[in-house]
């Protein structure tokens, strides 16, 4: 669980961010499209809402946004469905704090233009879908939820809160988030965020929970696959590090091996092991202060790129399926 700097003055439920790139899911059951999806065109809920707050049109609020305003409604503010008596109140009750209603103007200037972030995760997201025809398109939301729930994935929709995204230097995250906190709140987060969102919720996670190499790789095969959805992007970005922590991690690749193999850590069964080397931090403590935290992650990503190029016959469908992962690290070949 990640802490908070201070807790927020205004009434809003803070939610944890979890995952690594402060993913947080509302999940039940396989994701189906109902309706038109064949267009994967980000929804702007979070214009919708922001509208009514301001014009007071409930009426056309709820029939253009039922569905999602449910889900929205019990699942992220949890404040009931919107048949339920008395939901407009609350949910305007919800917005009402001067802070917030700040947050909400400052995303849609922020966000008054989003082609360019629909272009690449409809390009990400083709190749996806491409790779696994199995899988149903989404529908695409973009919400705001008060630094409440992160990504919201349901039988059919995929959903992001916007405000967690408007940049590292954004005034309002000074007080309530640190630095390697807000180094993945920018909008550069979005579309890699989505694109794990939805793997996650469609590939979960099997194997060990409690071993460090069982939730490293797997953590390691989702960003490898990432890497090859952002195709414009660095290869760091699909860890979600900066370049100077992706080039410190190659610099110090053989030593944090060899730290992992000489304490015993590759295979601990230990839960504060496996969180010191994936969950979001200033750094990680095994190693030195210099380095970043999610090493785990890092290497994960390097492991999988290893097997990858040692056997290139694995489609991505192989590769997710595997879970065996000591038979995995061993045909990875993997020797840094």
């Amino acid at each position: 669980m990640i802490s908070m700097k201070y807790s927020f003055s205004v009434c809003l439920k803070i939610v944890a961010f979890f995952l690594f790139s402060f993913l947080f899911f509302d999940c039940s059951g396989k994701k189906n499209c109902d309706g038109d999806c064949s267009e994967l065109n980000i929804i702007r809920f979070d214009n919708d809402l922001f509208n009514y707050l301001n014009d007071n049109d409930s009426v056309f609020f709820l029939n253009k946004n039922r569905f999602f305003l449910d889900e929205f409604g019990k699942n992220v503010l949890e404040i009931g469905d919107s048949d339920s008596a008395g939901f407009y109140s609350r949910l305007k009750k919800y917005f009402s704090d001067s802070t917030l209603m700040r947050l909400y103007n400052d995303e849609q200037e922020k966000f008054n233009d989003i082609t360019g972030i629909n272009s690449e995760l409809h390009d990400g997201m083709e190749i996806l879908l491409q790779h696994f025809p199995a899988l149903q398109r989404p529908k695409i939301y973009l919400h705001v939820s008060g630094f409440n729930q992160n990504v919201i994935v349901d039988d059919s929709i995929l959903s992001l809160s916007a405000d967690k995204y408007l940049g590292s230097d954004y005034s309002l995250y000074q007080d309530y988030f640190y630095d390697y906190q807000r180094q993945l709140m920018t909008p550069e987060r979005i579309v890699p965020d989505y694109l794990l969102g939805f793997m996650m919720a469609n590939f979960p996670f099997r194997g060990n929970d409690d071993v460090l190499l069982d939730r490293m790789l797997y953590e390691g095969k989702l960003r490898y696959i990432l890497s090859r959805l952002l195709v414009h992007r660095n290869i760091w970005e699909s860890t979600g590090y900066s370049m100077e922590q992706h080039e410190w991690c190659c610099r110090q690749e053989s030593r944090i091996w060899k730290t992992l193999l000489e304490n015993k850590h590759l295979f601990s069964s230990s839960y504060l092991t496996v969180e010191q080397y994936l969950k979001p931090a200033p750094y990680t403590a095994s190693l030195s202060g210099e380095s970043p935290g999610r090493v785990g992650v890092w290497l994960g990503f390097r492991i999988i790129d290893s097997y990858m190029k040692n056997n290139p016959a694995t489609s991505f469908a192989e590769l997710i399926q595997i879970d065996d992962y000591r038979e995995l690290l061993r045909k990875s070949k993997y020797r840094p």
